[in-house]
C-alpha cells in the first residue's frame, strides 16, 4: 500500500484566505455606521465623544480646539497659521441638534481671560481675518488646550417636549467630563 500525502496546496489555503477576507469586507462594509437617535441623550453622547476625540488629537498633535456653539448647532476648530479653522471632517464635523432637542450652553469660570487686557478679541492672538471685513471671524467660547484641559463649561441637551429627558456635559473642572441625567423641574 502506497502513503498518499494528504493536505492543502498553499493555492488552495490562499484561495480560502481570500474568500474569507472579500466576506469579511462585504459584512463590515454593510453594517451601519454608528448613527445617534433623535433625543437629547443621544446627542449629548455624540457631543461627548466628539469632545473626547478632539482632547485626544489636542493631546498627540499638540493642537488646539475651540467649540462654538450657536444656537441648536455647534462647530469644532482648530488654531492653525493664526486663524481657526472649520473641522469638516468626521468626527469632529459641525452638528446640528435634531429638530426636538435644544442646546443650552453655561460658562464656567476660567481666570486666565480675567488677567489679559481688555482688547482680547482673540486668546491666540489677532485671527488673521480681521483684516478682511467681509469673512466671518469664529467666535469659540470652548477651549481646548494641549494638555488637553479646556475652559469649564456645561452643555444641557433638552427634549422640547415635556416628558423628555434632559442631559447635561459637565465639564467645569476643566479637565474631566461626565454626562449627567437631570431632572427638568
Amino acid at each position: 500500500m502506497a502513503k498518499t500525502d494528504r493536505g492543502f496546496t498553499l493555492i488552495e489555503v490562499m484561495m480560502t484566505i481570500l474568500i474569507i477576507g472579500v466576506a469579511a469586507m462585504v459584512v463590515v462594509l454593510n453594517l451601519p455606521s454608528q448613527r445617534f437617535g433623535n433625543t437629547a441623550e443621544d446627542s449629548a453622547q455624540q457631543f461627548l465623544q466628539q469632545i473626547h476625540h478632539a482632547r485626544e488629537q489636542a493631546l498627540l498633535r499638540n493642537y488646539v480646539y475651540g467649540i462654538e456653539v450657536t444656537g441648536n448647532s455647534y462647530k469644532f476648530y482648530r488654531w492653525h497659521e493664526q486663524k481657526w479653522q472649520l473641522q469638516t471632517e468626521a468626527p469632529l464635523a459641525p452638528v446640528t441638534a435634531p429638530e426636538l432637542v435644544a442646546l443650552e450652553l453655561e460658562m464656567g469660570d476660567f481666570r486666565l481671560l480675567d488677567n489679559m487686557e481688555d482688547d482680547r478679541d482673540s486668546i491666540f492672538g489677532r485671527d488673521v481675518r480681521r483684516e478682511n471685513p467681509d469673512e466671518e471671524v469664529p467666535r469659540p467660547t470652548i477651549l481646548i488646550f494641549e494638555s488637553t484641559e479646556f475652559v469649564p463649561f456645561t452643555l444641557v441637551f433638552s427634549g422640547t417636549d415635556m416628558n423628555a429627558s434632559v442631559f447635561a456635559v459637565d465639564g467645569r473642572s476643566g479637565i474631566q467630563l461626565k454626562l449627567e441625567e437631570r431632572g427638568r423641574w
